[in-house]
């Protein structure tokens, strides 16, 4: 003889499987907001289209407003006459552009660029440079509208340039804020000064000095301070890779020391990305390639967070002074990225055109939830299951080393040991979870009377 069930556990079953359905629907827009790109099956690097020419000492830039990725600045090869008007633009899962707005000079190598926002709108900022084949820098200012395509020159050089022969060593933007952290006098020397600018009133600060002098550092905004591994000193005669890592706390202006990344390495960029498989977080920093020092330049990614290295995985040219940057600094859904292009090849000469990029997809929540096997419980004499949603809608993104990233969001059927089938009060905040099927009529065990 068939029973019915339990009203009350019906309509708790029926009010998650509501839940269920608002989450879903929510979720479905972010997903929709995610920047189209280069789809991939499993994490790792595959092979881009070459930019237009070779091109190296250029800035990686991804600007969120458009979802594209920029390298600013630059030159074909080293020499005279050789450096880039005008800024490059990939789309990804496109091609290169070569965009129609003109920088202000020549002396646009080895810049220190980074998105700002001024009135609501955002920039790209970049500051410094010098030309190929010249001895002097630049301490002018410009920012560029990749929307709009249009450069204009900031009247507010900087400081660290005061004697005409200094580069930008490390930098990143915190608070809205660009830091430039140490630099290179040109075959002189470098600097430790830590700058400060504020696109809003176009002023500099200085601020706390590094402990060390060093130029070309892989700096990095990660969690709520700046990061630095590595970085480039000058020996009198050339430049040579170091391992030195620090952090900076731009709001109490100290600096505190971190461990030394496992190899030296220089004249490159740190990123904060979203894959976590390496060191065990996500996100965490990566440290892509770079050096002059034999062995390098080198191809290797070397991951950090909580204060312990790991090595990430290896793109495949090694190269240095080449623009690179991720589209995400945190865990989301969709497919993420990390795009280098160019650069200088492992001979520390020749240049490059050849792209690469990281592909990382994140599950989203309808492709990873889980179908729970019975969501119409089966009453038995020992046990009730109760539908317990968790106490806060949390999706959680976890990758472990397979090729497959599994997100789970799935309410928990819970086994509560008591004779009657009676349903558990919970206060509803879901978690988005593949749909519930009911499953009609199931036969019911005779459970035996309630005790007393």
């Amino acid at each position: 003889m068939k029973k019915q069930i339990n009203p009350n556990v019906k309509a708790h079953l029926i009010r998650g499987v509501f839940y269920l359905l608002l989450l879903l629907a929510a979720s479905a827009v972010p997903l929709a907001q995610q920047t189209p790109a280069q789809s991939c099956g499993r994490p790792g690097w595959l092979a881009g289209p070459d930019m237009p020419t070779t091109g190296v000492r250029m800035v990686g830039v991804y600007f969120p407003a458009n979802g594209k990725f920029y390298a600013i600045g630059g030159r074909s090869a080293d020499g005279v006459g050789n450096d880039f008007a005008h800024p490059f633009e990939y789309s990804p899962g496109g091609s290169w552009a070569i965009k129609s707005a003109t920088y202000p000079d020549n002396q646009v190598s080895d810049m220190a660029c980074g998105i700002r926002t001024d009135a609501g709108t955002p920039y790209i900022y970049c500051v410094s440079g010098s030309a190929g084949g010249q001895t002097m820098a630049t301490a002018r200012v410009f920012r560029y509208n990749p929307v709009t395509d249009i450069i204009e020159n900031i009247a507010a050089p900087w400081p660290g340039d005061s004697d005409g022969i200094t580069l930008p060593g490390g930098f990143a933007v915190f608070n809205n804020r660009l830091y430039i952290l140490g630099g290179f006098r040109i075959n002189t020397a470098m600097t430790n000064q830590i700058w400060e600018f504020d696109p809003t009133s176009n002023l500099w600060v200085q601020r706390i000095s590094l402990p060390v002098a060093r130029g070309y550092i892989p700096t990095v905004t990660y969690l709520g301070f700046i990061f630095t591994a590595g970085g480039s000193d000058w020996n009198g005669s050339t430049l040579v890779d170091t391992n030195d890592s620090f952090r900076y706390d731009p709001v109490t202006n100290s600096i505190t020391s971190y461990p030394n990344i496992p190899r030296i390495t220089g004249e490159t960029r740190a990123l904060k990305f979203a894959d976590g498989f390496v060191a065990g977080c996500a996100p965490s920093i990566w440290v892509i390639g770079g050096g002059r020092t034999p062995p390098n330049p080198s191809n290797e990614v070397d991951v950090t967070c909580g204060g312990t290295w790991a090595i990430g995985p290896p793109f495949v040219t090694p190269r240095r002074n080449f623009p690179v940057d991720t589209d995400i600094g945190q865990v989301n859904f969709g497919t993420h990225h990390i795009w280098l292009a160019g650069g200088y090849a492992s001979d520390g000469v020749t240049p490059l055109s050849s792209m690469e990029i990281y592909c990382y997809p994140v599950p989203t929540p309808l492709d990873s939830a889980t179908p729970t096997p019975t969501v119409t419980p089966t009453l038995t004499a020992s046990s009730t299951p109760t539908l317990t949603p968790p106490p806060s809608p949390t999706a959680t993104a976890t990758h472990t080393p397979s090729p497959t990233a599994t997100a789970t969001f799935s309410p928990t059927l819970t086994a509560t040991s008591t004779p009657t089938a009676t349903a558990t009060p919970a206060t509803p905040s879901p978690t988005a979870s593949a749909a519930l099927r009911p499953t009609p009529a199931p036969r019911m065990r005779p459970t035996p009377p309630a005790r007393p």
